[in-house]
Order: C-alpha cells, then structure tokens, then sequence
C-alpha cells in the first residue's frame, strides 16, 4: 500500500510540475508549444528536429509546424548537417535569441529560485530526478517488449 501512496504522489507532482510550466507559458505569452521549442533551443546545443522529438518527446508533426511558423518569423534558420541527407540543425537567428530570451526570462528566474531552494536541502535532486526519469522510461520499454511478445 505504501508503494500505491507514493506513486499518486509521484502522479501529483508530476501533475502540479505540468501545470507549473503551463502557467509559465501563459504568462510568457505564446503558445505552450512554442514556449517549449524555445526553451529547448536556447540552451546554445546543437540540435535537429529528430533529435528535439527523441529527447523532448514531440510529436513530429507539431516540431515540423512550429519549425516553419518560426522560420517564417525569421526566428530560426536551418542547415544542412554534413552526412545527413534528411535531417536538418534548427539554430536560432539573432532575432529568435532575443525573441527566446524574452519570452524564457521568467521561467528562468522563476526556475532558478525554486532550484536555489531545493539544492540547500537536496544537493543531488537532479540527479535523483533525472535517474527516476530514466529508470521510468526503461521500464516503460521493458513492459511494452513484454506485452508485444505476450
């Protein structure tokens, strides 16, 4: 029973943690999605659109929209990545950096603080996270392999 009550509480956070975020994007003033996208792109890395889908669990179909919506803003540009024929690097224009950085600047500081909290107690809630995360997903695989062989 104990296992029940602290997976519902895992359920709740995860809830609340959703809804945090939909609130941030609200108050940034775009779409949820294209809150997302940005975020995503304005930590400086390289990234592709299958590769923002794989890690950020994307439906393509809403990656692909919001890339030409944003291209067509003038926001991002995209480039051919050497060895890839059907693959292309998003990179973000000079104007979608400073467009990013206004729409992302309260859910930094918003992040950040909590994140100052929660590290004077926690230290290795990051990692602890990220490890649950993972531990998740593998065990999602695990149990679909399972079934399909069934």
């Amino acid at each position: 029973m104990a296992e029940k009550h602290t997976n519902q509480r895992i359920g709740k956070i995860t809830s609340t943690l959703d809804g945090v975020y939909w609130k941030i994007s609200k108050l940034s003033g775009v779409k949820e999605n294209l809150f997302w996208l940005l975020y995503v792109l304005d930590d400086g890395e390289f990234h592709s659109q299958k590769q923002i889908c794989e890690d950020w669990s994307f439906p393509k179909t809403t990656i692909n929209t919001l890339i030409k919506e944003c291209e067509s803003d003038g926001y991002i540009t995209l480039k051919n990545i050497p060895g890839k024929k059907r693959e292309l690097q998003i990179c973000l224009t000079e104007k979608g950096l400073l467009y990013a950085q206004e729409v992302l600047k309260p859910v930094y500081e918003i992040e950040n603080k909590a994140l100052q909290e929660t590290m004077k107690i926690a230290p290795t809630f990051i990692d602890d996270f990220e490890r649950f995360s993972n531990e998740l997903f593998f065990s999602l695989e695990d149990y679909l392999k399972r079934r399909n062989e069934s």
